[in-house]
């Protein structure tokens, strides 16, 4: 266990390092974040200008937790790139497995996920003039911890396409991250969504984690809350166990028939 937690750190301190070779604090701070939060602020100002101050609040609350799940999933682009500098046959030959590096790989998205979504926490609604019921908007904060780690397990999962393939990784993100801030209740809530689709979109992060977040805004029975936080861990341990079967699946079949550095 110790091995492998010091594969997953010098992961993290890998992604990191990528990092900084592109952003600095400030085009990260002015650049990157900053376009996030105009993001969630142009779709909040939509639900404003149809006049109804709730429609207002459900679309701030649900576009800035859906920052978290937004971010996590560009765990795509990092693992994508293991393959594409040639480093992938090398992680298949580590002594201590590849799957640590795997599911670590792109922790650093996490991070910055969770910070974009706080500062869009603190800050928007009452910029906006939609002030959050705190100290209630603090209890929330856990749950969006969480619809991070299940997001990230999601983008795991997904990344094993991009491995898959070459030249599909930013297809890939875009539809990954595309789906559940369409159809996962940012902006219109799930019943106005077929009940076919609707039962598809169970499977999917942020869907659950989501509502436990409004429902702690709206003062919903704690029981109900904490269903919904169980039934997202549910699904995120899904999609963890999906990446590493995918994982698992992709190196073995490389070993054997040496195409570990090809995308066939």
């Amino acid at each position: 266990m110790r091995d492998v937690l010091r594969i997953v750190w010098q992961a993290v301190i890998l992604g990191f390092a990528e990092m900084r070779r592109v952003y600095t604090w400030k085009t990260w701070t002015f650049g990157w974040l900053m376009r996030l939060l105009c993001q969630v602020t142009f779709y909040a100002l939509l639900g404003s200008y149809l006049g109804d101050p709730h429609l207002m609040r459900y679309v701030l609350v649900g576009n800035t937790v859906g920052l978290a799940c937004l971010e996590s999933t560009i765990v795509v682009i990092s693992l994508a790139g293991e393959r594409a500098m040639g480093t992938l046959p090398l992680l298949a030959i580590a002594p201590a497995g590849h799957l640590p590096v795997y599911l670590g790989r792109g922790l650093q998205w996490t991070t910055t996920g969770l910070i974009s979504s706080m500062v869009g926490w603190t800050v928007l609604p009452p910029l906006l003039g939609v002030p959050l019921p705190w100290p209630r908007a603090a209890y929330a904060i856990p749950v969006i911890v969480l619809v991070v780690i299940s997001s990230y397990g999601y983008g795991c999962a997904l990344a094993g396409v991009a491995l898959r393939l070459r030249g599909v990784e930013w297809l890939v993100l875009n539809v990954a991250y595309g789906i559940v801030l369409t159809f996962g209740g940012t902006n219109v809530p799930l019943s106005f969504w077929p009940a076919p689709l609707r039962a598809v979109l169970e499977f999917l992060p942020l869907v659950h984690g989501l509502q436990a977040v409004r429902g702690i805004l709206d003062g919903a029975p704690v029981g109900h809350v904490f269903g919904l936080i169980g039934i997202e861990a549910l699904v995120g341990a899904g999609w963890y166990l999906v990446a590493w079967l995918s994982m698992d699946r992709l190196v073995s079949v490389g070993r054997r028939t040496g195409t570990l550095d090809y995308a066939g």
